[in-house]
């Protein structure tokens, strides 16, 4: 009897585990389409936190799934930039926190890369001072990964991230004004179509004193479509496109 006992138990043991292990990888093919049919890029608030959700309770029956952690990553910078100014970086804290874990599943992902870089940058740009001058390199060391990886990653964002960098550091801490040309002429070899980046452009050739450049740059922002994936951000860039293209216009 008791061999019996002993023989159903080990069964059903084993029945449990496979459960436990096919649950973890059920969760995540439930809950991405869901969540990437919410995404949008900010444009809408309330789907982003809907979306947050989401991930969060997925992550908690599967805590380890790559898709679900660079994703949740990826909503926490949406989440947060989307809230109240004092509010936002607990959110871009968590997304590292989550961005750091997925990078750990899967070293070689650019996603967990990307979203550990998106989320630091947003804290350098709430808080900025001495706090971004302290987190600026371990942003601009996941972007190079993130280059070594899959440069054209988010239509060749990575290149409008370390433009930036280059344009708004001094030289004194790394700052390069030629070296963010470069890179943002590059990136535009890749994605001719990013309005940010061919504003970020804009932004270091007027840096640069290259005024009818920058004015080129900007004419084009305004007058390229407004791609639908990311129409929100896109949307934005236009206007700060507008804005400078005015101060310009004035000198």
């Amino acid at each position: 009897m008791s061999k019996r006992f002993g023989f159903v138990t080990a069964v059903q043991l084993v029945f449990v585990a496979l459960f436990a292990i096919e649950g973890q990888a059920f969760v995540a093919p439930q809950a991405i389409p869901e969540v990437d049919g919410l995404f949008g890029y900010g444009a809408n608030p309330a789907n982003e936190r809907r979306a947050l959700q989401i991930l969060e309770k997925a992550l908690t029956e599967a805590p380890t799934d790559y898709a679900l952690l660079w994703r949740a990553a990826r909503a926490y910078y949406y989440t947060g930039d989307g809230v109240v100014p004092k509010e936002r970086v607990r959110y871009f804290e968590r997304g590292i926190e989550v961005g750091k874990r997925a990078i750990v599943q899967n070293p070689n992902g650019v996603e967990g890369h990307f979203w550990v870089a998106a989320n630091e940058g947003g804290i350098c740009r709430e808080k900025g001072g001495l706090t971004a001058f302290r987190m600026v390199k371990n942003v601009r060391a996941e972007l190079e990964i993130v280059m070594r990886l899959n440069d054209a990653y988010e239509d060749a964002s990575v290149y409008t991230a370390l433009g930036q960098i280059d344009r708004q550091l001094p030289g004194l801490f790394g700052g390069d004004i030629k070296r963010s040309i470069a890179r943002l002429e590059q990136g535009l070899k890749i994605a001719p179509g990013n309005l940010e980046l061919k504003h970020a452009l804009a932004e270091s050739y007027q840096e640069a004193n290259r005024k009818a450049d920058a004015r080129r740059q900007l004419e084009e922002v305004l007058q390229l479509p407004v791609p639908a994936t990311r129409a929100n951000e896109n949307v934005r860039a236009q206007a700060n496109a507008r804005t400078l293209l005015t101060k310009l216009n004035k000198k």
